[in-house]
């Protein structure tokens, strides 16, 4: 039975088992703006050597993914070598299956976020100083509505957990049933601390987390959505708002057995 299965039908224990990232290499799938900054910097303490699966933004030399399959080939060309315990990046769903197939003994997790929250807090994100390009990217997409406009920005979760063929059928369910079967720990960041207690006991060290990093600012002065707006990034990001959805039921469905055995008394 999947990992994920077991955990949703609330047997903590065997869950806690057979989930274990040890002794690894465990890989984070990190999705854009959902806690990962401050969740990757946790578990690179506790599960080193680590490594970083990083893309150079600032290189518009080739295209975003041929520098991204690259960055790819550099950490599994490292991995075994120095025997990496841990690894993060913005890899996408194509790159979860060829790492692995490299790196058989690999667990995948991943956090998951409303749709509706991670598409406003990205699309501040990317109009931030603290982002490579923001001025052009302020030039190009200068409103919420335009940037809903771009296809490239859509269903970014599942773009970076499924592959792309099984996204492109869109059927919720199959997506679902993706997850179970490939992902060893899915947290959700509404639920950020009891998720990465899960997580943290995952790794063989217990405790609550300990940083918040790459917290949205307020350079916008604050951005408000409109319900129709709010309704738009739904209908725009079906599979997302599915995974999401189905993750956090599951996880507030056994949230006080799960809070018993992660949370000392």
């Amino acid at each position: 039975m999947p990992p994920l299965d077991l955990l949703f039908a609330g047997r903590i224990e065997a869950y806690l088992r057979a989930a274990s990232l040890l002794p690894g290499p465990c890989i984070f799938v990190h999705v854009p703006k959902t806690a990962g900054t401050s969740l990757r910097a946790e578990l690179a303490a506790l599960l080193p050597p680590d490594a970083n699966i990083y893309v150079d933004y600032t290189d518009t030399t080739r295209s975003f993914h041929a520098r991204l399959d690259d960055a790819v080939a550099r950490f599994l060309a490292q991995a075994a070598p120095r025997g990496i315990r841990f690894a993060s990046g913005h890899i996408q769903g194509r790159h979860v299956a060829q790492i692995a197939q490299a790196l058989p003994g690999a667990r995948f997790i991943t956090f998951l976020r409303d749709p509706v929250a991670r598409v406003v807090s990205d699309y501040r994100h990317q109009r931030s100083p603290r982002h490579p390009g923001h001025e052009a990217f302020r030039a190009r997409v200068p409103t919420l509505d335009a940037y809903l406009d771009q296809p490239g920005e859509r269903e970014k979760a599942a773009l970076h957990l499924l592959p792309w063929d099984l996204l492109r059928e869109g059927d919720a369910a199959a997506c679902i049933a993706h997850l179970h079967q490939h992902y060893a720990c899915v947290g959700v960041q509404e639920m950020y601390d009891l998720s990465f207690r899960l997580v943290a006991a995952l790794a063989g060290a217990p405790r609550a987390p300990r940083l918040r990093a790459n917290v949205a600012d307020d350079s916008d002065g604050g951005l408000s959505v409109t319900p129709a707006q709010a309704a738009r990034i739904r209908a725009l990001n079906p599979i997302d708002l599915a995974l999401w959805q189905h993750v956090s039921d599951g996880l507030r469905g056994v949230q006080g057995r799960l809070t018993n055995a992660l949370v000392p008394a």
